[in-house]
């Protein structure tokens, strides 16, 4: 059963295979993203930050502004987005049978809000740990409980 890991934070993961517990984790793909790592106010936004509403009434004036998502944050949807189509075309050709998704805590439920259901279907796990930015085998030591639970001793109560 191919189980691909991903390990991620909102400017770089990591995509890892494992067919079983004893398997080394195979890196499959590298993805960076280097606008997660830019300050909010210098990454371009892709609309405006937001409109004014004007009351139509006589004497009307400007009250609020409308809700928007800061740049930092829609940096971060996009590169769930990304990560998340191509899991989805991924899944398309069959390529994994389970998926483990591993990030900080926001950003996996940015990642796992923005997963296909048919992909979502595939998780085994879901970690919210920052570990993309440690090596493929600390990695492996640190989630191969979560990607791969030990087999049970076998006898039961």
């Amino acid at each position: 059963m191919a189980t691909w890991i991903l390990v991620s934070d909102t400017s770089r993961a990591k995509l890892f295979f494992a067919e079983k517990r004893e398997d080394d984790w195979t890196l499959l793909k590298d993805f960076e993203h280097p606008e997660g790592r830019e300050l909010s106010k210098d990454i371009s936004p892709s609309a405006p930050p937001g409109r004014m509403q004007q009351s139509k009434g006589l004497g009307a004036r400007r009250t609020s502004m409308e809700p928007h998502t800061w740049p930092k944050e829609a940096s971060a949807e996009r590169f769930a987005e990304l990560l998340a189509q191509y899991l989805e075309e991924a899944l398309g050709r069959n390529a994994f049978d389970a998926l483990v998704l591993v990030a900080p805590p926001h950003f996996l439920g940015m990642l796992h809000g923005t997963l296909a259901k048919q992909t979502a279907k595939h998780l085994k796990a879901t970690i919210d740990k920052d570990l993309v930015m440690f090596e493929a085998a600390e990695i492996r030591e640190r989630l191969i409980d979560a990607a791969f639970p030990p087999e049970s001793s076998g006898h039961k109560e």
